[in-house]
């Protein structure tokens, strides 16, 4: 099966590194793209109109802090992948990761997720409410799920 668009979920984890590896080698591999997508999930109880100081001196809203610090990550690495051949775009949301993956989904021409896992069983797992678990659930595309050798 060749993979045209393959989507990572990335949250910045040694897992989702691991996941946006093995996505940058099916891309290789099928002649793909990569998409490096990153959910700013802000919690509800924060105040609309919390800032934070930047270096410059200036104050950035959280969302817009959280927004652009992920955009510059996403960034990063999506040269990191262009320097091994593989061309990838970036995508931040705000929302709920899973609504937000799937909504992405929904809305482009995703042919395969690939997301990391950390393999964490028992109540671990059900008290974290593994984000991957969900999307491996609810998505209509394929999910490729990669632990990481830890």
């Amino acid at each position: 099966m060749h993979w045209k668009t393959i989507l990572v979920p990335h949250d910045f984890s040694s897992s989702a590194n691991h996941a946006a590896a093995l996505a940058r080698d099916e891309a290789k591999l099928h002649g793909g793209t990569i998409v490096l997508l990153h959910v700013v999930d802000l919690p509800r109880q924060l105040p609309q109109n919390a800032v934070i100081p930047t270096d410059s001196g200036a104050q950035l809203s959280v969302k817009d802090y959280a927004t652009q610090s992920a955009q510059a990550h996403l960034e990063d690495l999506s040269a990191r992948l262009a320097k091994d051949g593989v061309t990838a775009t970036t995508a931040v949301r705000l929302g709920n990761a899973v609504d937000e993956i799937n909504r992405y989904v929904d809305e482009n021409s995703v042919s395969l997720i690939v997301m990391g896992t950390h393999g964490h069983t028992g109540i671990r797992a059900m008290l974290a409410g593994s984000v991957t678990e969900k999307v491996v659930r609810s998505a209509k595309v394929p999910v490729l799920t990669v632990r990481h050798p830890e």
